[in-house]
């Protein structure tokens, strides 16, 4: 293999932050790149207990803390005060942004998996005179998302 060949992962320990902008001040919020382990299994469990408040008959107050947790661990700088401002559909959000910029790490990862074992960079076909999958349609939504990329396994 050649100096100049590709790398098949390109990783950084320097860390940008993203920001976000409240009344018009910026923020900072966390990076997908500084979770450590147990961060990333704490998110994983806080994801579960949304999921599970959301299911029928499920504990709206609990989906609202799971969220609220979230978006504090998220949010990196924004004073209590302004934080105690934002309505539950802004904490959504700021979670839902933060599983994008994790969805963006992963989707690295596993094009960099997918190429170390020889794999076509373009995607899988169908197989002649096929429509497509057979299988169940994945679950959708941020809940399934935010799930999904913040479990461990």
């Amino acid at each position: 293999m050649s100096d100049r060949a590709t790398p098949l992962l390109d990783l950084s320990t320097l860390v940008a932050r993203p920001a976000i902008a409240i009344d018009g001040t910026r923020y900072s919020m966390r990076s997908p790149a500084e979770l450590s382990i147990v961060e990333s299994h704490r998110f994983a469990l806080l994801a579960d207990r949304a999921n599970a408040a959301q299911r029928p008959g499920g504990d709206v107050a609990e989906f609202e803390l799971a969220i609220d947790e979230i978006a504090t661990g998220v949010l990196v700088d924004v004073p209590p005060k302004v934080f105690a401002k934002l309505t539950g559909a802004q904490k959504l959000q700021v979670a839902e942004v933060f599983t994008g910029l994790l969805l963006r790490t992963r989707l690295r990862a596993a094009g960099a998996i997918d190429q170390a074992m020889g794999h076509p960079l373009t995607g899988v076909r169908s197989s002649p005179g096929s429509s497509g999958s057979s299988a169940a349609p994945p679950a959708t939504g941020w809940r399934a998302r935010l799930s999904q990329l913040f479990a461990l396994t």
